[in-house]
Order: C-alpha cells, then structure tokens, then sequence
C-alpha cells in the first residue's frame, strides 16, 4: 500500500470489552458519523459536534441499533476486507492506554500501509508521529516507531490540511 497519513483517530470503548478500539480515519470524519464494527449488533456515534481537529482522538460512545431508523446506515463500516487489525509499540503516547486495537485501513488489493502517520495535537504545527509496518499475519499487523532506534514515537514537522 505504501504510505498513509490518518486524519483522525476515532476512540471507542465498548461496553463488553476493557481493551479501547480505535479506527485509523484517512478522510474527513463528519459530525454525523456512526460505526459498525465488523456486523456487531451497536454503533458507535461521534460524541464531539462540529469538525475534525488536527490531532484530536474523536470520541465515540455505544449506542444501540434500535435506537436509529431503518434506513439510517453508519457512514463507516469497519469489515475484515476493508480493515486490518493492528498493533502499535508505545500506543499509550498515541492512543491513551498501553493496550488499544487500532483498525487500519487496507488499499484496493487488502494491503496494509507500510508507514502509518498518526497525528498528534498541536496548534501551532500539526505533526505525527510515524511508524512502520513490522509484520502482519492472518490476524493482525505490528507497527513499530519509525526510527529503528527511537523508544518514543518521532514527530513529523509536515503541516496536515484542515479536517
């Protein structure tokens, strides 16, 4: 796949799990989003209103299917065809908390991106921090910081565009 630079990192925690999940976003997160993680029976609704923040995580909190219309289908659908599962050395300094499942989107041929840039909050110059795919099986891909020799995520000084 290469190289993908998220534009957010969508937070949720559902009710039945302890482990945190995020979504790796590469577009615009819309205030109306909604989730359906891999066909479960509950969507996660964006709590935040308004639009994307360079950096910021976009909260998400459980709700029930019933509790939307019919014809109201999630803008995000996360699918294992369209998404890897992956996990992130030093993910506390990125996701808040040690132990996170992060979704990362695949291209058109089910390829996980080599390099991943993350974005980290900052008003005065958007930045990220970068890591690099280690190894992916059936079940999942392992990222590692960037710099083989960093024991904490480095940040890129490239200015992101507005959300």
């Amino acid at each position: 796949m290469g190289d993908m630079t998220a534009t957010a990192v969508l937070m949720m925690l559902p009710r039945r799990a302890r482990t945190p999940v995020a979504v790796l976003a590469d577009g615009p997160v819309p205030s109306s989003l909604r989730l359906d993680v891999f066909g479960g029976r509950d969507l996660f609704v964006r709590m935040r209103r308004g639009p994307g923040v360079h950096g910021l995580s976009e909260p998400y909190r459980e709700q029930p299917r019933e509790d939307f219309p019919v014809e109201s289908d999630p803008a995000v659908v996360v699918t294992n065809d369209r998404y890897a599962q992956a996990r992130f050395a030093c993910s506390a300094s990125v996701f808040g908390a040690s132990d996170v499942i992060v979704f990362v989107p695949l291209d058109d041929d089910g390829e996980a991106p080599d390099h991943v840039r993350i974005p980290i909050p900052s008003l005065d110059q958007p930045s990220w921090h970068e890591y690099e795919l280690v190894s992916r099986t059936r079940m999942e891909c392992r990222y590692r910081v960037a710099g083989a020799r960093d024991t904490v995520p480095t940040g890129g000084t490239h200015a992101l565009s507005a959300l």
